[in-house]
């Protein structure tokens, strides 16, 4: 199914042209009929002569309805560029055929109309000036089919009707990406349906029955019908034009510029980050904070613009610039728009969107908008190397979603790039090697250091190592798990370490360590509590930290501390006392033990912890499954 639009300057004959070849009038509004000229976009089908179905979107001509004209052909298949035999070339023309060119429109026919009304010499003339100005202005083909009609007497139709035909034999299917989106242009209530919207489908499919997001500020409904050209469907494939009807939601909440997603792809932006030609017949350049509208889709947010590395755009230049939108849109990379002032409404240039959202630093990051510049070609494999050169790294749930590609295409190119060594993927995560090897000298450059200045320590733990090493947050455990995986790294319990540190007490405290010992080990079964003893001198703190750490001294909890090798013996104490008897009361363990109950519940807390003991009521047992 493809979709077939008109463009060209007003009163040249689209409306007409298109009940000829289609039977439909796609002139809707009284207003349009009463005037004689399309105001609004119109909407027909015709069958070519291979039986295939064309969907016809049909735009109007004048100069203070290009938006709307805008709105209809951004999601065409190839168009017919409309031209009078007796006006020619006209700057209506020029503008449309300016606007076909920014939103990439692939291919299109050029159509003359009202041969009848003109001599054969002038028609002619009319035809060598059109090819001249149209040579180049598709980007699938160098020199498109120029056709001579009349509507009203029909001569050159059937030509006209073969030169469709064998345009649309040769087209490509849309593709799916799993990711539809429906931009809305028009939406209406019908009385016992509710809420109808209109569009071409792109992207994806979408079926009866499925929920959608309407973004933004739509929420969420049901498809409750598809109609393609009056004709129910259950499932509807890219390039469809549609009318769909949607249950739960009011039809006051739906307008033009608004876009049907599903559900997880709701996303919407208000920052894009572009490359821009503007017209060398402009005024004005594009300076900074200078308002624009940006037409995407359907919509047309007004937007200031940002010029990257350059005070303006001159007329007639390119360059990368950054739109703040005063609305969110839904946009993907890759996306085509045009671009107007909004006072007076002229088409100034186009552009194609290459980044989505917040990245401040392209504005100064010379190196970052190089990165920019490289995805004008649109590839995958340039996107996904760029996004993880301007970020670093990216979660490989979600990775390029935002791009017109697929999860299937994503997925096949991820694994052959980290095939090639063109990326690190290390857990859930994705990383640009360059980054990578960047980060892993400030990881290790943190533990060599903390080592040094604290010798006695194992290590680091995770947020520590994070803080001193300036790692982003959320990708930090699967650095460190891809460290530790390399063997640059060594783990001992929560302290992450290199390979050949060994912790060690300085020579300067070691008297002040036996010391401490000797009281810990002095207090028997009822020692001093951590911060008891930690109070005892200058380095106790670092020095019993130490000792937890190398294991030598456990922490039960509640601040009590043991040595290791007294709190073994009561553990066999407590084994030992469950074989002979079936429980213990807290009482009872306290007694065992002799100790008081400050002891004796972190005792039991701990065996408990450890698998030894299992508590029942206000008893405990020994475990299943503890050995002799």
């Amino acid at each position: 199914m493809y979709v077939m639009g008109t463009a060209g300057h007003v009163d040249h004959g689209k409306s007409t042209l298109v009940t000829a070849l289609s039977g439909i009038d796609p002139d809707r509004l009284p207003e349009e009929k009463a005037r004689g000229m399309t105001i609004d976009l119109g909407f027909a089908w015709m069958t070519t002569n291979s039986g295939e179905t064309l969907g016809i979107v049909d735009v109007p001509g004048h100069e203070r309805f290009v938006k709307n004209m805008i709105a209809g052909v951004g999601a065409i298949d190839f168009v017919l560029l409309v031209i009078a035999a007796d006006d020619g070339w006209m700057p209506q023309t020029a503008e449309h055929l300016a606007i076909l060119r920014f939103l990439r429109v692939p291919r299109g026919i050029v159509v003359i109309t009202k041969r009848d009304w003109a001599d054969p010499e002038w028609l002619e003339l009319v035809k060598a000036d059109v090819k001249d100005k149209i040579a180049g202005a598709f980007a699938d083909e160098e020199h498109p089919s120029v056709v001579a009609v009349d509507s009203l007497s029909g001569s050159g139709m059937a030509e006209l009707r073969a030169t469709i035909d064998r345009m649309a034999r040769s087209l490509t299917p849309r593709r799916d990406i799993g990711r539809p989106r429906l931009y809305i242009d028009r939406a209406f209530a019908m009385p016992g349906r509710g809420a109808v919207v209109t569009g071409t489908l792109i992207d994806g499919s979408l079926a009866v029955g499925e929920t959608v997001a309407i973004v933004p500020g739509g929420g969420s409904a049901r498809v409750r019908e598809l109609q393609t050209h009056k004709a129910p469907l259950r499932e509807a494939a890219p390039g469809q034009r549609l009318a769909v009807n949607l249950a739960g939601v009011d039809a006051a909440a739906l307008s033009r510029g608004q876009c049907l997603v599903h559900p997880d792809d709701e996303a919407t932006t208000d920052r894009l980050w572009t490359h821009v030609d503007l017209l060398p017949e402009i005024e004005h350049p594009l300076k900074e904070r200078r308002r624009v509208l940006v037409m995407l889709g359907t919509g047309e947010p007004e937007a200031v613009a940002y010029p990257l590395g350059l005070a303006a755009i001159p007329p007639g230049g390119e360059g990368l610039c950054e739109f703040r939108l005063a609305a969110p849109i839904k946009a993907r990379l890759n996306d085509h728009f045009v671009i107007r002032w909004p006072t007076p409404q002229v088409t100034i240039g186009g552009g194609t969107v290459l980044h989505l959202g917040g990245l401040r630093h392209l504005r100064r990051d010379a190196l970052a908008q190089e990165q920019l510049i490289k995805r004008r070609d649109g590839t995958l494999a340039t996107l996904r190397a760029t996004e993880l050169q301007l970020h670093g790294f990216g979660a490989r749930q979600g990775f390029l979603r935002h791009s017109p590609f697929s999860d299937i295409e994503i997925a096949a190119d991820l694994q052959a790039a980290s095939d090639r060594s063109e990326l690190i993927a290390a857990d859930d995560w994705l990383f640009d090697p360059s980054w990578m090897g960047s980060c892993r000298e400030h990881m290790l450059t943190a533990l060599s250091q903390a080592h040094r200045d604290h010798p006695h320590l194992p290590g680091l733990n995770l947020a520590e190592w994070r803080i001193q090493s300036r790692t982003p947050s959320d990708p930090m455990p699967a650095m460190a798990d891809w460290l530790v995986g390399e063997g640059t790294v060594a783990r001992t319990g929560e302290a992450y370490h290199l390979p050949t540190h060994q912790p060690s007490l300085p020579a300067e405290w070691q008297e002040e360590s036996a010391r401490l010992w000797t009281t810990l080990v002095g207090g028997n079964l009822q020692p001093l509590t951590r911060d008891e003893l930690e109070a005892r001198s200058a380095n106790a703190r670092a020095i019993v930290g130490y000792w937890i750490a190398v294991g030598q001294v456990v922490s039960l909890g509640d601040g009590v501390i043991f040595p290791s090798e007294t709190f073994a013996a009561l553990r066999e104490t407590v084994k030992t006392a469950l074989r002979t008897q079936p429980s213990l009361t807290a009482g009872q363990l306290r007694d065992l033990l002799g100790t008081t109950r400050k002891y004796a519940v972190p005792i039991g807390e701990a065996l408990d912890r450890e698998g030894i003991t299992r508590r029942v009521g206000d008893v405990r047992v020994l475990a299943e499954g503890t050995q002799e």
